[in-house]
Parts: structure tokens; sequence; C-alpha cells
């Protein structure tokens, strides 16, 4: 008896424990159900509110995971929200950013989003990618944006926004794209930039920024594009600037940069596009230029360049561009250029420069545009330029030339613009 009881009650014992756990599991369950369920109809109800899905809800569904733009996981939660070139209107505040703690990913841009960048913008602490561009967002960039520190892309780039850029933007470590161009910045860049190793695209270009170029950029060696054109730096370019040696594309004109242009920059040998014009650059073009390989872009025009073009340039066969327009260069075109057997584009006008136009020049089959006005050329325009068939701009005026205009710059038959005027030349 007391072995029969005691298997009994063994039983009992675990049908109640059984019992009590799956009952237990199936209250958590649901619970958890529960708690998804009205999560997700928040993020629901926040989409609603922002006003921007009023026309884009399918009418045979009231899931807003199939709503246009969005995409959820498997929970129903939202990961990404993509409305870009919608034409969606009002603040950029209408949407309760506090409701929407597993988004991932963010595209609003090139719509007309007015208003300022909420502070809430912290609470979207999953955050990757952010797309602001090209909207009419006004305000500063609120330091909260240091809180977001999974962001890989921040591209707040053609608003109207002011103010510095915050000192906690160097807290985003993971940062690989960093675009703020096209606003009303001011102050100076940041020191705390130096923090973003992972850095690989900055774009500061067409703000007001001032100061100079801090030494602390040089810290960003995994930097493939940095543009900081248009703005108002001054100084010189700093030594630390060779430490960037993934660069490919520099720009940097239109500030009050100054002083030589350092030798230690061409050491940057993967450089492809490199555009210093319009600064206050003097002294002469160093030789070394010629270690930049694969340069097909070259802009230092609008600058106080002295001495002569060095022949050396002849040994950048890639180059497509080459504009050194607005200088003080002197001497005569170096026969090198026959070299550049892809340039499309070439300025040399409003220098000082002598002598006769080479027939070497006109070997530059691709050539479409061809500026060298405002300079002390003499002689004959060359025969052989009727073979620069693909030329569309020719610019040759304010210049000592003359005998006749050769019959063969007929020949150009993609010539729309030929300007000769101001020279000796008859016929």
């Amino acid at each position: 008896m007391a072995c029969a009881f005691s298997d009994t009650c063994r039983a009992v014992i675990v049908f109640i424990w059984t019992a009590l756990t799956l009952s237990i599991v199936h209250v958590a369950s649901a619970t958890n159900i529960s708690i998804h369920v009205a999560a997700s109809e928040i993020e629901r109800q926040a989409l609603l509110n922002s006003g921007w899905w009023k026309d884009r809800i399918p009418q045979n569904t009231s899931d807003h995971c199939g709503w246009v733009g969005i995409t959820c996981d498997y929970e129903g939660r939202i990961t990404d929200i993509g409305l870009q070139k919608s034409n969606i209107k009002g603040e950029l505040g209408r949407l309760n950013f506090s409701c929407f703690p597993n988004l991932q990913y963010l595209d609003l841009g090139s719509n007309n989003l007015s208003g300022s960048i909420p502070s809430q913008i912290d609470s979207l602490s999953n955050l990757t990618y952010i797309y602001l561009y090209e909207n009419n967002l006004t305000g500063t960039i609120p330091k909260e944006i240091g809180s977001l520190r999974n962001l890989e892309v921040l591209d707040l780039g053609s608003n109207n926004l002011n103010g510095t850029i915050p000192i906690e933007i160097g807290s985003v470590r993971n940062l690989e794209t960093l675009s703020l161009d096209g606003n009303k910045l001011s102050g100076t860049i940041p020191i705390e930039i130096e923090s973003l190793r992972n850095l690989q695209w900055l774009d500061l270009s067409s703000n007001k920024l001032s100061g100079t170029i801090p030494k602390e950029i040089g810290s960003l060696r995994n930097l493939k594009e940095l543009d900081l054109s248009s703005n108002k730096l001054g100084g010189v370019l700093p030594q630390e600037i060779e430490n960037l040696k993934s660069l490919t594309a520099l720009s940097m004109d239109a500030n009050n940069l100054g002083g030589p242009i350092p030798s230690t920059l061409f050491r940057l040998t993967n450089i492809e596009y490199l555009s210093l014009g319009f600064n206050r650059f003097n002294g002469s073009i160093p030789r070394e230029i010629v270690n930049l390989k694969n340069l097909t872009s070259l802009s230092l025009g609008g600058n106080k360049l002295t001495g002569h073009i060095p022949s050396t340039l002849g040994r950048l066969t890639s180059l497509q561009i080459l504009d050194l327009s607005s200088n003080q260069l002197h001497s005569s075109i170096p026969l090198v250029i026959g070299n550049f057997s892809a340039l499309s584009y070439l300025d040399l006008s409003d220098n000082r420069i002598c002598g006769i136009i080479p027939d070497e020049l006109t070997k530059l089959s691709h050539l479409k545009y061809l500026n060298l006005s405002s300079n002390l050329l003499s002689g004959q325009i060359p025969f052989a330029i009727g073979k620069l068939f693909n030329l569309a701009s020719l610019d040759l005026s304010k210049n000592k030339l003359s005998g006749s205009i050769p019959t063969e710059i007929g020949n150009c038959s993609e010539l729309r613009n030929l300007t000769l005027n101001h020279n000796s030349l008859n016929g």
C-alpha cells in the first residue's frame, strides 16, 4: 500500500507540475504576443499620424508591413522606412521617432520636409542608415546624433541646416559616410572628427565653415573621398593629409587656402580627382605631381601660381580634365601636351603663356573644350586644328595671333562655340 500510494502521489505531483508549467508558458507566450501586437499597433498609428501614408495604403490590406516603403521583421516590427522622392511634405517631427525602436534604415531623401531634426532621434539606437538629403530642414544638427553608435551612413546634404557641426559626431565611430554638404553650417571642423576611423566618404562642401583644416583629419586613413569645397577655410593644407593613402578624390576649391601646394600632397598616389581651384595657392606647380599616375582630373585654376607648366605633367596620360586657368603661369605650352590622349577639357586661359600654339595640341582627338584665351600667344592658328573632330568649344580670344583663320576649322563638325576676337586675324 505504501509503495502504491507513493507511485500515485508521484504521478499526481508530476501531472500538476506539468500543467502549471504549460500554463505559465502559455501565459508568458500570450503576454509576449500581446506586447508585440501592442507595439506593432503603436508603430502603425505613428505612421498614420504622420499623414505621409494617407494616399499610399493599399485598399486590400490594413497591415502596415505591406505599405509602401515599409519593411518589418518576423515579429511585425518596423525595421526600414523608405519614402525617398515621394513628394511628402510637412515637418519631419510629425513622425514620432520614439515609436520605432527597431528601426535600422531611414530614407526620406528628396522630399519637401521642413522643420528641425528632433532630438528624439536618439531613441533610434539601432539605426544604421539615415538619408534626409534634399529637403528643407532647418535648425541645428542635434547633439543627440552622437548616441547613434550603430550609424554607418548620415546624409543630411542639401538642406538649410545652420549652427556648428556638433562635437558629439565623434562618438559615432562606425560612421562610413558623412554628408553635410549644401547647408549653412558655420564654425570650424571639429577635431573630434579624428575618432571616425571607419569614415570613407566625407562631404562638408558648400557651407560657411571657417578656420583651418584640422591636422586631425590625417587620422581618417580609410577615407576615399574628401570634399571641403565652397567654404571659408583658410590657412595652409595640413601636412598630415599625406596619411590619407586611400584617397581617390580630393576637392578643396573655392576657399581661402594659401601658401605653396605642399609636395606631400603628391604622395597620395591613388588620387584620381584633385581640385584646388579658386584659392590663394602660390609658388610653382610641384614637379612631384608626376607621382599621381591615376589622375584623371586636375583643377588648379583661380590661384596665384607662377612659373612654367612642368613638362612632367606629360606623364599623366590618364588626364581627361586639366584646368590651370586664371593664374600667373608663363613660358610656352609644353610639347608634352600631345601625350594627353584622353584629354577632353583643357583650360589654360588668363595666364601669361607665350609662344605659338604647338601642333602637338591638335593630336588630342578626344578634346571637346579648349580655352587658351587671355594669354600672350602669337603666330598662326595651326591648320591641323581641323583634326579635332570632337571639339565643341574653342576660345583663342585676347592673344596676339595673326594670319588667316584656317578653313580647316570647318572640319570641326561638333563646334558650337568659336571665339577668336581681339587678335590680329584675317579672313
